[in-house]
C-alpha cells in the first residue's frame, strides 16, 4: 500500500528514475522550448505548469495513484499543492462537497511544490495535514453560509518552508538533495538530449 511508513511520517521510498523522466519529458523540457520561442517574439510566458502536471509528477514520485473520479483529494492518500517560491498555497472547496474534503484534508498528507527561475529550481516538501488542522479547523468553523460561488482559503509558503520536510530540490533539472546515485542522475541527464543511436554490430 502506498504512503508512509507510520502516521503522518513523510514518504521516503521515491522513485527519482520514473518522476524525472516524467518532469523532463512533459514539464522541464517543453518548458524550455516555449520560452524561446516566446522570447523571439517578445511575448511573455503564460502558465508555467499545469496543476495535473505536478500531481502526475507527484503520483509517479511517491508512488500514489490519482483518484480523480469526483471532488476529493488529488490522490489516493495525498493532496499535490504547487506555487511560485514565495507564494501562498490555495485550497478550494466547492458547495457540496467542501466540508467532507475539509475533513479529508486533515488526514492525509500534502505535497507543496515551490519553483522559480522557470522551473529551473524546484523544491518539494511534506506535510501531513494533522500538522495542518489548526488552518482546516479555522476554515470549518468559518465554513460560508449561505455559500458563496467559490471558498478559496491560502496556507502561507513560509509556514510550509518552516513546518515542512524537504523530500527533494531540483537545480536545473538535476536532483542536488537528496544526494543519488550516478544511474538515477545519469537517467534524468539523458531525458535532455536525443535518445541513443543504436548501432549494429
Amino acid at each position: 500500500m502506498p504512503g508512509s511508513p507510520q502516521f503522518g511520517a513523510p514518504p521516503t521510498d521515491l522513485d527519482f528514475e520514473k518522476s524525472l523522466m516524467f518532469f523532463h519529458a512533459y514539464m522541464y523540457g517543453p518548458l524550455q522550448g516555449k520560452l524561446r520561442l516566446y522570447g523571439a517574439r517578445s511575448i511573455p510566458p503564460g502558465s508555467i505548469a499545469m496543476s495535473s502536471d505536478w500531481e502526475v509528477f507527484a503520483s509517479m514520485l511517491v508512488n500514489d495513484l490519482g483518484r480523480k473520479f469526483g471532488a476529493g483529494i488529488d490522490l489516493a492518500n495525498h493532496e499535490v499543492k504547487s506555487a511560485k517560491r514565495g507564494g501562498s498555497y490555495e485550497y478550494q472547496y466547492h458547495k457540496n462537497t467542501g466540508r467532507n474534503k475539509l475533513a479529508r484534508d486533515a488526514e492525509v498528507g500534502h505535497l507543496f511544490f515551490d519553483y522559480s527561475d522557470n522551473l529551473s529550481e524546484v523544491d518539494l516538501r511534506y506535510l501531513h495535514g494533522s500538522k495542518m488542522v489548526g488552518f482546516f479547523g479555522k476554515w470549518l468553523n468559518e465554513y460560508p453560509d449561505p455559500y458563496p460561488q467559490r471558498y478559496r482559503k491560502n496556507i502561507p509558503y513560509g509556514f510550509v518552508k518552516k513546518n515542512g520536510t524537504l523530500l527533494m530540490t531540483l537545480k536545473d533539472g538535476e536532483v542536488v538533495f537528496p544526494p543519488l546515485s550516478v544511474a538515477v542522475q545519469h537517467t534524468s541527464m539523458d531525458q535532455k538530449g536525443s535518445e541513443p543511436e543504436h548501432q549494429d554490430g
